[in-house]
């Protein structure tokens, strides 16, 4: 009986990073190789599992049923890989990591991932420094921060720090279930301080749409948009991944214009000059770079 071959885990990578991206071009920059290089790896898959995996073309990849099988064992693969690794040398691994993020991410993106890293690496205690993204680049240039997890903005960047582009997410208007906020003339909005992607991009549909609207609240804290959300006071904008009891995704439909994505990115004030540091960096890109949340 002729045994199959073994699946490569780099070709995994490359493909959980298609199904993610959508685009050859991007996963292409991602892993610094050519687009053809990239689509010989896919073919290279496809010939190992012995099944097609994308429909037509991988121009806009869109995956068979073999491909969506594929893709769940692809995941799982790849997490127990990252696991095994982190394990191996969890005991080697000691020291301090100041990480610092916008209160968004540490509320809602960083528990589990954080749960999971300690249970990893017993002795590598992790500070959490939650402040606005132009104040954690000063933190990362300050040597205040030594990693980073932010809201990816060409105008915001420290100096000093080694930049990984993660994962997308939409952006989405929310408001309280039941409310009429959103339907108030100009809408009452609630928005993190100004230089804030999500509100740029808010404010900018809005008046690509037409529609007035006034500023009802400006809060650094997430807490705080939501709160005002809960009351019905206003509209916030938040990542589609956040889930939020009592609060509604708002669409079209309740007269609000489309949101576009944002992209999450990692900073590591330089590699290197601490294993703590580069493991949690690496953990952290493993978690959010070849999954969604």
């Amino acid at each position: 009986m002729k045994i199959p071959p073994l699946l490569d885990l780099s070709l995994l990578r490359t493909f959980v990073l298609l199904v993610e991206e959508g685009s050859v071009t991007r996963v292409a920059a991602r892993l610094h190789r050519s687009q053809p290089a990239i689509s010989l790896q896919l073919n290279r898959l496809e010939q190992l599992v012995g099944r097609k995996i994308f429909e037509v073309n991988l121009r806009r990849p869109k995956l068979t049923s073999h491909g969506e099988t594929l893709l769940s064992y692809a995941r799982k693969l790849l997490e127990l890989d990252n696991e095994a690794r982190a394990h191996l040398s969890a005991d080697e691994v000691s020291g301090r990591v100041v990480l610092g993020c916008p209160d968004l991410y540490a509320a809602f993106l960083l528990p589990r991932i954080l749960a999971r890293f300690q249970a990893d690496y017993p002795n590598v205690e992790v500070t959490v420094h939650c402040a606005l993204s132009r104040q954690v680049a000063e933190a990362v240039e300050n040597n205040g921060v030594d990693v980073a997890l932010v809201t990816h903005n060409p105008e915001v960047r420290p100096n000093l720090a080694n930049v990984t582009r993660l994962r997308r997410e939409k952006l989405v208007w929310l408001g309280a279930e039941g409310g009429s906020a959103h339907l108030r003339d100009p809408l009452s909005v609630a928005m993190l301080p100004d230089g804030n992607l999500y509100r740029t991009f808010a404010l900018g549909a809005l008046d690509a749409q037409g529609r007035e609207w006034r500023i009802a609240c400006v809060s650094e804290s997430i807490a705080g948009l939501q709160a005002i959300a809960l009351s019905d006071t206003a509209v916030i904008v938040l990542a589609q991944s956040v889930d939020v009891r009592g609060l509604r995704q708002l669409d079209q439909s309740d007269g609000l214009p489309s949101l576009p994505e944002v992209e999450l990115a990692l900073w590591q004030r330089q590699r290197g000059w601490s294993t703590a540091a580069d493991h949690l960096a690496s953990y952290i890109i493993g978690e959010l770079k070849l999954r969604l949340e």
